[in-house]
């Protein structure tokens, strides 16, 4: 499913959208050219600072564990588990950590979670209307949190080898 050059970019995008604090705002999306897709998100830039260096991070002294833990929902600020849970969709996301088996999620309940501002803003990096944003979302975040928590617990170590597996890195 991943495969989809659109659907790496919503996914991208999301990503961004948790981990552009923790980096100081290195994860923002780029301006179309540079090596950015049509959508103007430079999907490698950002999957480079997400994924680019084991488990102490790239260059520059970043802790790639800590920025995952963060964006799954350690650390404190904002974070993906927190953005979900405080939506409505804690009990979902809890079936997608546990070990079994998983409950579903629609678009319309992800759009309201993750908020209709942040929705829109990805539409808009990656040129996919908020529809299909939405859609997507629900979708693969689900899928990507089940594979992060190989134990019933979310693991920063598993989500860098799980998004690098469905984002093609």
């Amino acid at each position: 499913m991943l495969k989809n050059p659109m659907t790496q970019a919503i996914i991208a995008a999301l990503i961004s959208k948790f981990i552009g604090s923790k980096l100081g705002g290195a994860a923002q999306p780029q301006a179309a050219g540079n090596g950015a897709s049509p959508g103007g998100i430079d999907l490698g830039g950002i999957l480079g600072g997400i994924l680019g260096g084991g488990g102490q991070g790239g260059g520059g002294g970043i802790d790639l564990g800590k920025i995952l833990g963060g964006v799954l929902g350690g650390g404190g600020g904002k974070n993906l588990v927190g953005q979900l849970t405080q939506g409505g969709l804690g009990d979902q996301l809890q079936s997608w950590i546990g070990t079994g088996a998983n409950q579903p999620a629609t678009p319309q309940q992800f759009a309201e979670a993750i908020g209709p501002d942040t929705i829109n803003e990805i539409a808009a990096e990656t040129g996919a209307t908020p529809e299909q944003v939405s859609e997507t979302i629900s979708q693969v975040v689900p899928e990507i949190v089940n594979e992060s928590s190989p134990n019933g617990q979310l693991d920063p170590a598993a989500l860098q080898t799980t998004l690098s597996k469905f984002l093609g890195s």
